[in-house]
């Protein structure tokens, strides 16, 4: 028995949602890529960088955390735990991006569930550090969050 599926996305705001997600799960794959291969040639010096340049530079509650664990956990098994922790949270960017653009009648609750849930840690940490960056990527979040509650609240009605 196959899903049941709507038609896949017409509509612009969907379709931004998913380039969206698709970006951010081969950043989070290809991050995760780029330390499988550092910390194989035993480059952990070049992974301290990594976690200073995360924590100072990008906007990303994941990036944020990822530097900090970089930083605190620069071992061979540390590096492995936030390796496997980027590349979960890519494949289920991924499956947020494919079932959204497939046209699944889920795919908007899985993508707001997925979505709603890390941003109390995003405000905490734009409480604590604020930046432009970190507000930017918290308003797209809220956004895309905003965008399918009343997209699923208009099916529901009719």
């Amino acid at each position: 028995m196959r899903p049941e599926r709507v038609r896949a996305p017409g509509d612009l705001g969907v379709r931004l949602i998913v380039a969206y997600k698709g970006v951010k799960a081969v950043a989070e794959l290809a991050l995760a890529v780029v330390l499988v291969v550092l910390a194989a040639s035993g480059e952990l010096v070049a992974l301290k960088h990594l976690a200073t340049h995360l924590r100072e530079h990008l906007a990303s509650r994941w990036s944020v955390l990822a530097g900090r664990a970089i930083g605190a956990l620069a071992s061979e098994r540390g590096v492995h735990l936030i390796e496997i922790g980027l590349a979960l949270d890519g494949l289920v960017s991924s499956v947020e991006a494919i079932t959204l653009w497939r046209g699944y009648r889920w795919a908007p609750w899985l993508v707001v569930v997925a979505t709603a849930s890390p941003l109390p840690l995003e405000i905490a940490q734009i409480v604590r550090t604020p930046r432009l960056s970190r507000v930017g990527l918290a308003m797209v979040n809220f956004a895309v969050v905003g965008y399918l509650v009343l997209r699923i609240a208009r099916k529901w009605r009719r």
